[in-house]
């Protein structure tokens, strides 16, 4: 070795001391840790058969200038040094303007696929990790020495970004990712040094696998304002994702969301097979609303509108008890005289039934996990039998025939019944599959019904940032979803149909009776459509604290964020 590189690399293994690491591994696993800007890093390289970490043994550190620094090595490490294999691996950090670290991983196994790269970090003193609104779970504290974890894209982490509080200053971590792949945050406790550890981990997409792994930039710092972190993740998704402020959508025609003041939820049929409304006698609801409220500012959705609710998904066919076709054209017929705009449920992404599936050829459109296993939907005791049903499978919007078949349905729905907008039940539904990509899937899908369509409205269910944009409006678990309300930069969104009628029931939805609900407890309506459910036979029972409501209603408007500007 060159007597001067032998020099430097003396000079940095001591000064830059290498640390061990003890994690939820039960063992020292023996990472090597580079001291950078007060913090310690570390790099693990995840494939099917193990984890790794560099061979101290080749381990090589390189400092190109005082705010540079590189630790490499040509040998791979497991099981805290007793299994040495041939690879590679690198983490490169820098320092830029306003002491902002940027860290690059690599690495790759001579054999083995790559899963996925760790960077670990100490010297944060986490006691909170903060990843979305805490409605959604996304403020955990971190203590009793008990990890967190949370991943991108999820309910409890809609972008790629985490905020680490301590007693004395907040950091920030986020990926600079320009694609659609999981991203993971965990706080877990070091016994050995007695302290938090912070990981960051990329997945490489199960669809293109290969021997080799390649983060994209991930960046750090602290003491910034929230807002403007998330305000340049919102900026990334504009730049390289193609999502559309809801301030732009003015070609979509569907600029008459901003004067609504109601949804009202007009329940159709339970899982049961207990009926809630007709077709009929939700028309009748809506003439009888319209006498408080403009017909102009309610929109009608319908979940449970094609029978029993989940159980036919995703035939999407008016309901014969409710008075079929006929009926819903009636019933929408009415609804435009009263200036109503009517929306109706699809199962989307979160359910078709086994039946549907052998019959149309599509058991494979399932969404698969990394490993390939499909998502089964089976998650809820529907009939309080005390068994959960088994209903079908949660399904990838990327398959092509289930794709096609979903654009097909909504087309000849709007064709046949003059609706003004479809509804896809659980969009946030992705995994990081080896077959097909459910974000492309669902992105494939918005496209071309606005290209279609370009007047009829698009709603989602819960979802996350990079899809935000194609779609006008969301409901919500509790609301409003985001840091910082960004959802409200992109779209507008209204309350989880899980909000009960003035007796108390959620009617067709799975928390069923709900007066005292979390989506209730943590909804916050100043940035929330307001809703209200009706079964039949409520106008006679509760007609004065329903038309009370409706009064408050009509004077509801959105509260403005900042992020909902340009």
């Amino acid at each position: 070795m060159n007597k001067n590189l032998l020099s430097i690399f003396s000079f940095l293994i001591f000064s830059l001391q290498l640390y061990s690491q003890f994690g939820t591994i039960g063992y020292d696993f023996k990472d090597s840790y580079v001291s950078f800007a007060d913090l310690n890093f570390a790099v693990r390289l995840s494939t099917d058969n193990n984890i790794y970490c560099p061979n101290p043994e080749k381990l090589t550190i390189e400092k190109p200038s005082k705010n540079e620094i590189i630790l490499r090595s040509n040998s791979l490490s497991a099981a805290g040094g007793q299994l040495i294999s041939n690879g590679f691996i690198e983490l490169k950090i820098s320092r830029g303007i306003n002491q902002r670290i940027s860290i690059l991983a690599s690495a790759s196994h001579n054999t083995e696929l790559a899963k996925s790269i760790l960077v670990l970090i100490k010297g944060i003193n986490v006691k909170y990790m903060v990843s979305e609104q805490p409605q959604a779970k996304g403020e955990q504290e971190f203590k009793d020495k008990i990890g967190i974890r949370v991943s991108y894209p999820s309910r409890s982490a809609t972008m790629p970004l985490v905020f680490l509080t301590t007693p004395n200053e907040e950091w920030y971590v986020l990926s600079k990712d320009k694609k659609i792949r999981r991203k993971g945050f965990a706080c877990s406790y070091d016994h050995l040094s007695d302290e938090p550890v912070f990981f960051i981990s990329h997945d490489s997409d199960m669809r293109k696998r290969s021997t080799r792994i390649q983060s994209p930039k991930w960046v750090m710092g602290k003491n910034r304002n929230r807002e403007q972190i998330v305000r340049e993740r919102c900026i990334d998704l504009e730049k390289y994702f193609d999502v559309l402020p809801y301030s732009r959508k003015n070609d979509f025609h569907t600029d008459w969301i901003d004067n609504l003041k109601v949804v009202t939820f007009l329940h159709g049929v339970h899982w049961t097979d207990h009926v809630f409304n007709t077709y009929d006698q939700m028309g009748e609801q809506l003439e009888w609303i319209t006498e408080t409220i403009d017909g102009s500012q309610v929109l009608a959705f319908l979940p449970a509108w094609d029978g029993r609710y989940y159980v036919n998904y995703p035939e999407h066919k008016p309901d014969s008890r409710m008075g079929g076709s006929e009926g819903l054209k009636r019933l929408v017929k009415k609804a435009h005289q009263l200036g109503v705009k009517v929306v109706l449920m699809f199962g989307g992404p979160n359910l078709s039934t086994f039946d549907f599936l052998k019959k149309n050829n599509m058991m494979e459109a399932g969404l698969k996990t990394p490993s390939g296993q499909v998502e089964l939907q089976n998650w809820l005791d529907w009939n309080t039998d005390l068994q959960k049903e088994t209903l079908g499978l949660i399904m990838n919007f990327g398959h092509p025939k289930y794709l096609d078949y979903m654009i097909n349905k909504t087309a000849e729905l709007f064709d046949t019944f003059g609706i003004d907008g479809i509804f896809l039940d659980g969009t946030l539904r992705w995994q990081n599959s080896p077959d097909y990509s459910p974000y492309e899937g669902l992105v494939e899908y918005t496209r071309e019904i606005r290209k279609r369509y370009p007047e009829k409205l698009l709603m989602g269910e819960d979802g996350y940032d990079a899809i935000y944009g194609h779609f006008d409006l969301f409901h919500t678990s509790g609301g409003p979803l985001g840091l910082e309300n960004y959802l409200l930069r992109y779209t507008r969104q209204f309350y989880y149909l899980a909000y009960p009628a003035e007796n108390g029931s959620a009617g067709i939805h799975e928390i069923g009776w709900s007066n005292d609900s979390p989506t209730i407890n943590n909804a916050d309506p100043k940035f929330t459509i307001p809703s209200i459910s009706l079964f039949y036979g409520d106008k006679e029972k509760y007609s004065l604290r329903i038309k009370s409501k409706l009064e408050v209603y009509k004077n509801w408007k959105i509260m403005p964020t900042p992020l909902m500007k340009n």
